[in-house]
This record gives structure tokens, C-alpha cells and sequence, in this order.
């Protein structure tokens, strides 16, 4: 997968840019604050339809500006993409996606035409937060590697909702039903989480011992959910669900489902979190955002597109040349603010962004 045209109107603090970058690696050089992290941020709006930065859209729109526009086209296997993602101030004006020329009727639509696996610093938080980073990592993956995952979860959420709803409104007649269906809801959801976690768990692992070279250290990623051995989910969903009434009752929310789980990360068998160094987390998380490009990859049959916010100036030279070559056949949008921190990537593109302007 390549991009073949990135276009931006009004988008942070670019008014107008047109970006077309080679196939390879394109370094954008800067000072913090020039603009560099807002394109990779526009490519990400485009594969995902947000923002891996902020939940609210508006930020992304530049101030004194009443919308902004966003369009990414790329080359595929089968042929040329093109989406794009327009965002409005008025926040009764909702979100349009074109897919194809044609503005799509559904978000779903947008997933799976171009996809992409951002590096940033931040990645630190996939060890060091709690489980809603993580289940975000997941489903944004999945959501990107099969729409059908996008939709269930969305029919999860919806339903979820309304279940939560009913448990505050104290009225449990229509419990029984809604619980069936939440049930239905969560099995899908279940059995592709706990099926991509198996694969990412042999990918992060190999990866961990590349990048830290370290044979004794051993790194494991497990799917941790109420349901994940189950052989029938929905049925196993539905039996939580009636033995946790009185307790969702009292809270007035659901408390058990797949909108609990987690992803379990251990080295050498101790939980990361509490007995990893910093450098032990940081290669943790680029070698399970590694694994994740391996998913889309084999899933596709190409590879995703790769965004690499300042990540190259937090490893050391020789961590540096592993998670490089790594990634070295894929086309991809690094992000530094000192030229040394790219030595080793090969660039085929050096661009320098300075107030919202690039240049070669």
C-alpha cells in the first residue's frame, strides 16, 4: 500500500498542503510545534475516521475556520483508494466520509480502504494504563482488518447502552430480552479478540527478543475476558449476565461482558506493569504496535502504511537499526526534530516543516 496524494484544507495549522511522498521512507524534519505529528494525524483520520490524538474533532479544524477537509489516496494490490473525512465546527453538523468519490452512508465504509500503524511516544500507555487503552489497541486494529468486526462492535456498544439505560430507569421488565441480545452481540466480538490474540502473542514475542536482543527476556500478550474460553460465548455471556443482575442492579451498569476485558502483558511471566523497567515497557509496546502491522499485513496481503511519531529519538542506536529493519518494506511518514535521529532509516524523502510549511 501507498500514498499517492495527501490533501489538506484547513486542517490544524495547515490551510492548503498537498503531499505526495515517494515510496519508502519520508523523514518531515522539525522544531516541536512546526506541524509535523498534524499529518500523520490526517492520515490516521483517513484510515479510522479519528483522531489518535484527541475525541474531539473540532480540535483538528483550524481556529477561526468553520470546517476542515481531509482526503488520502492510495495505490493497493487491487487498484487506487480514496478517501476522505470532513469535520465541522458546528457540533450539529455531523462528520462526512467519502469513500470512492461517494460520500459514505455508514463509518464503517471507510474501514479497510487504507490502513495504517501509528508509533508515537504515547505508545507507553499500552503498558502503564489501564484496560481501555488496550481494548482500544484491539479494536481499532480489528476494525481495520475486517468491517465486519467494526460493525459488531458498534451492535455491542448499542445494545450495551441500552441495557445500561434499563438498569437506571429500575424498570426490569424488559430485562430478560435485552440480555439475550447483548449475549448474541458479544459472541462475534469475543471470538475475533481472542483470535487475533493468539496471533499478535507470537509476533510480539519474536519481536521483543529482536529489538531487546535479550534471549532470557520473554514476553507474553494474553486475551484476559470473562469469555475467553468459552466454546459457546453467547451462552456463557448470557449465564454472567443473569448471575451478575443484582449486582448490575445496584450500580446501575453492566458489569460483566467484553466491555471488561483486557489484554494481559507479561516478561518472563511477572506482569509488566508493575515489574518492567521503562526500556522493557517501550520495547513492549513497539513490539506489540509491530505485531499489529504483521496482523494487517498478512490479513491484506500488502502492508500497512506506517507512522512514526518521534519515536527513533526514545531508542538507543542499536534498538533503532532492529525496529528499522523490521519495517524497512514498508512506505512510511517518520516525524524528528533532530536529523541524527534518522541515521540507519534510508530515507528516500527528506522534508522540512516549519509554522504549517513544507518544504524538500
Amino acid at each position: 500500500m501507498r500514498i499517492t496524494g495527501l490533501r489538506l484544507h484547513n486542517f490544524r495549522c495547515y490551510s492548503q498542503v498537498m503531499l505526495t511522498p515517494p515510496e519508502g521512507v519520508t523523514v518531515l524534519v522539525g522544531e516541536n510545534g512546526a506541524g509535523k505529528t498534524n499529518l500523520l494525524e490526517a492520515v490516521h483520520l483517513c484510515c479510522l475516521g479519528r483522531s489518535h490524538r484527541t475525541s474531539f474533532d473540532k480540535e483538528m479544524i483550524a481556529q477561526g475556520q468553520e470546517t476542515t477537509a481531509v482526503q488520502l489516496t492510495v495505490e493497493r494490490n487491487d487498484g487506487k483508494h480514496e478517501v476522505g473525512v470532513r469535520l465541522f465546527e458546528n457540533a450539529r453538523k455531523k462528520k462526512v466520509i467519502y469513500v470512492n468519490g461517494k460520500t459514505a452512508h455508514k463509518a464503517g465504509e471507510l474501514m479497510g480502504h487504507a490502513t495504517c500503524v501509528i508509533f508515537s511516544p504515547e505508545d507507553l500507555s499500552l503498558v502503564k494504563e489501564g484496560p481501555q487503552v488496550r481494548r482500544r489497541f484491539l479494536d481499532m486494529l480489528l476494525s481495520q482488518q475486517q468491517r465486519s468486526y467494526f460493525y459488531a462492535l458498534q451492535t455491542y456498544m448499542s445494545v450495551l447502552k441500552q441495557r445500561n439505560a434499563l438498569l437506571k430507569s429500575g424498570d426490569m421488565r424488559q430485562m430478560p430480552a435485552w440480555d439475550e441480545q447483548l449475549a448474541l452481540a458479544a459472541a462475534p466480538v469475543v471470538r475475533l479478540r481472542r483470535e487475533a490474540c493468539i496471533s499478535l502473542n507470537e509476533w510480539a514475542r519474536n519481536h521483543y527478543f529482536y529489538i531487546g536482543g535479550k534471549e532470557e527476556e520473554v514476553f507474553a500478550l494474553k486475551y484476559q475476558s470473562a469469555l475467553s474460553q468459552a466454546d459457546d460465548p453467547a451462552e456463557k455471556m448470557l449465564q454472567g449476565l443473569h448471575a451478575a443482575r443484582d449486582e448490575d442492579i445496584r450500580r446501575q451498569y453492566t458489569t460483566f461482558g467484553p466491555h471488561r476485558d483486557d489484554i494481559d502483558l507479561s516478561l518472563c511471566g511477572m506482569p509488566m506493569k508493575a515489574f518492567a523497567s521503562q526500556g522493557q515497557m517501550r520495547t513492549a509496546a513497539l513490539s506489540m504496535k509491530l505485531a499489529a502491522f504483521d496482523l494487517l499485513e498478512k490479513s491484506q496481503g500488502e502492508a500497512p502504511l506506517l507512522l512514526l511519531d518521534d519515536v527513533l529519538s526514545e531508542l538507543d542506536p542499536e534498538r533503532r537499526r532492529r525496529l528499522i529493519s523490521r519495517i524497512a518494506h514498508a512506505q512510511a511518514l517518520l516525524t524528528c526534530t533532530d536529523p541524527g535521529d534518522f541515521i540507519g532509516a534510508k530515507p528516500a524523502c527528506v522534508l522540512h516543516v516549519e509554522k504549517g510549511k513544507i518544504t524538500g
